[in-house]
């Protein structure tokens, strides 16, 4: 009987706490990403609202080009013998530009000049012939025909000369034509031909002849800039214009705009209209072909009261942008409603108001080429004037009756609805400057007085826009704003905006209304007070946005080596399993 030693039975002992100890960190790690998420708050900046210069200018790139480009061409055929400028040459009227050869234009005169000698002695002859024939025919000497034929030999002697002569005169300008002058003085700007070229003429060739070169004045030189159709209606002859070019971004050059061409450009799907600014190149700076930027001074307002445009929002975004401040979207919603309710109010008049904010039991009279009458607070924004300041508008006006009858003839123009308004406008404030009477000051004590007097009998407001009038409606206002006498000729008119006003630690909303406006301020008009501080919204929706950003990473991404998709602990429990029984079938058998 065989005895079989004993075996020890090989049970796999492996022990946990490495993965227990895994599991807690990841658990650690995960309450210490919630208690930052809690901590993190977004910084909101604030800016106070202060005073400043608000300029607004339409902006667009352009090229320097010559205004005037004279061709210089050659009635002379022939080869180029001489030609003393060179592109860049500046030369004066008279000076030499090309000379060509004169060979045959020199044998040509020479030929007129011999045939006009011999018509001469021809007539000399004959005129002593004529004379003779006098003589003996009143002598009875020599028959009738012999006389006439005398007679008809000096009638063609004086022909032959009168032709030898314009052959002559001819000749002479074929001469002077091989050399050629410049026309005007001014700078070669391009030259086509060399030394040695065989040109063709200029009147005699069929295509026109051979062009010599290009010269120009650049003393004066225009900037040929294309402004986007949505900036052109701002745009006017005799406007003050800047152009910045790439050679010298340090220095600015003014100039005034010319003329804006009626055909629009069309580039890339985008309507662009060609604008002419004139520019004073004494100084021969700028040099054709340049690029620049054209900037074309439209409004410009001074010392008013101004509100970042990143701390402006539209009052539909009021609920959008509760959360960000930390402010309940319901609470804003009704404070913004009840603010908007309050302006409508405010514009209704004290004794109601209507659909279109007229009071009622009232018509308010509409003349076009004036402000509405109710168009005060939501319209176009007037100087407060005085009865002092309308008294010596009366008066200035009085002393130049000739150009009152003017001004009121223009106004009946612009109210009829004939001829160019934006000229109209132009015309009477020139004829204001040239009274001394600022024409914002006489605009805003004519709208004075017309609502002093009331509307006029039986006047309506039009029930369809007229010809000519600005029929936009500022939000909320609704009254239709008519065209006004401005000083700078640009309309103006308000709109709301909803920006959030720092009260102690939290912000509160607040529509205000807001004026002219450029690309980073905006005037307000009211609602707002110097000192006070607005939250910076951009900004604030910038860090809410990358918080929000760093908030789903860290919720997507946990310990390094370990599926995101299961809490910590499963993720332990399932490494452990994994791991026992994998070593169970490695030793088991």
């Amino acid at each position: 009987m065989s005895h079989r030693p004993a075996h020890p039975v090989l049970t796999p002992t492996f022990s946990l706490r490495p993965v227990r100890k895994l599991a807690l960190l990841a658990a650690l790690l995960a309450g210490a990403a919630c208690s930052s998420d809690k901590k993190s708050n977004v910084v909101i900046s604030t800016v106070k609202v202060q005073r400043r210069d608000i300029v607004i200018d339409a902006q667009a790139t352009g090229v320097v080009e010559p205004i005037n480009v004279v061709e210089v061409k050659s009635k002379a055929s022939g080869q180029i013998l001489k030609m003393p400028v060179e592109t860049g040459s500046l030369v004066q009227p008279g000076d030499l530009l090309v000379q060509i050869e004169t060979r045959d234009t020199k044998n040509q005169y020479d030929q007129a000049a011999a045939q006009l000698s011999a018509a001469k002695s021809k007539l000399e002859v004959s005129v002593a012939q004529k004379k003779r024939s006098d003589d003996l025919f009143k002598g009875r000497i020599i028959t009738a025909p012999e006389h006439e034929a005398a007679q008809l030999d000096y009638a063609n002697a004086q022909s032959q000369l009168v032709a030898a002569a314009t052959s002559m005169d001819l000749a002479m300008q074929r001469l002077e034509d091989a050399t050629v002058k410049a026309p005007v003085a001014g700078t070669v700007i391009e030259k086509t031909v060399s030394l040695g070229t065989v040109i063709t003429s200029a009147t005699g060739a069929f295509g026109g002849g051979t062009t010599l070169l290009k010269m120009a004045d650049l003393g004066r030189v225009r900037v040929r800039a294309l402004f986007n159709e949505t900036d052109i209606g701002q745009v006017r002859p005799g406007q003050t214009a800047t152009v910045v070019v790439d050679a010298y971004p340090n220095r600015p050059f003014t100039g005034v705009v010319e003329k804006i061409e009626p055909q629009a450009v069309i580039q890339q799907n985008v309507t662009m209209f060609p604008v002419l600014v004139t520019l004073d190149n004494g100084e021969g700076l700028l040099k054709p072909g340049m690029n620049g930027e054209t900037s074309v001074l439209v409004d410009q307002r001074l010392g008013v009261l101004a509100v970042p445009n990143d701390a402006v929002r539209n009052t539909r975004e009021a609920v959008a942008t509760a959360p960000i401040l930390g402010l309940d979207p319901d609470s804003v919603r009704v404070q913004v409603a009840a603010q908007q309710s309050a302006m409508r109010g405010n514009r209704g008049g004290a004794g109601g108001a209507g659909p279109t904010g007229t009071p009622s039991g009232a018509t308010r009279g509409v003349s076009r080429g004036d402000v509405s009458l109710g168009a005060q607070q939501g319209g176009f924004q007037m100087p407060d004037v005085s009865d002092k300041d309308c008294a010596a508008v009366d008066a200035a006006l009085r002393k130049k009756p000739m150009e009152k009858k003017r001004l009121d003839d223009l106004r009946d123009q612009m109210r009829g609805g004939t001829g160019d308004r934006q000229a109209i406008r132009a015309e009477m404030e020139k004829i204001y400057a040239a009274v001394g009477v600022d024409a914002r000051v006489a605009g805003a004590c004519r709208r004075r007085e017309m609502q002093q007097q009331g509307a006029a009998p039986g006047a309506q407001v039009p029930s369809a826009p007229q010809r000519g009038a600005d029929t936009r409606r500022a939000p909320g206002a609704g009254l239709t704003i008519g065209a006004a006498e401005t000083g700078g000729g640009v309309s103006r008119r308000s709109r709301p905006g909803l920006v959030f006003v720092k009260k102690g630690a939290s912000f509160e909303p607040r529509v205000i209304m807001l004026g002219a406006a450029n690309f980073d301020y905006s005037e307000v008009v009211s609602g707002l007070s110097e000192g006070e501080e607005v939250a910076m919204l951009t900004a604030a929706a910038m860090q809410a946005q990358r918080q929000q950003q760093n908030d789903r990473m860290r919720q997507n991404t946990g310990v390094p080596g370990m599926q995101s998709t299961q809490p910590a602990g499963q993720r332990a429990a399932g490494g452990a399993a994994s791991g026992g029984a994998a070593r169970t079938g490695g030793g088991g058998r």
